[in-house]
């Protein structure tokens, strides 16, 4: 009998750097609770921008949606808790 961790380990391929850097940054500004053009004032992009790479970010990790994707980016090892935990901290 398998463990829900180890099920998840099979599952979910550990690969670093699967996202781009702004990829990430997006995830983790809207991991944060920033609004899609909150996100793209920070990274002084467009908000169509951010939407595009959520979407390629969702594509790449098999995400159903946003929320999905961080819980795969951190199991995944794409990003880490400590990421999320401060929004003062600079990307």
């Amino acid at each position: 009998m398998t463990t829900l961790q180890e099920e998840i380990s099979i599952s979910v391929p550990k690969r670093r750097e699967l996202l781009t850097r702004r990829e990430r940054d997006c995830l983790v500004l809207s991991g944060r609770g920033n609004s899609e053009k909150e996100v793209a004032q920070k990274l002084d992009i467009s908000p169509n921008t951010v939407r595009v790479h959520i979407e390629n970010i969702k594509r790449k990790l098999g995400a159903a949606n946003k929320s999905h994707a961080l819980i795969l980016s951190l199991l995944s090892g794409e990003t880490e808790l400590c990421d999320f935990e401060d929004d003062d901290v600079a990307i």
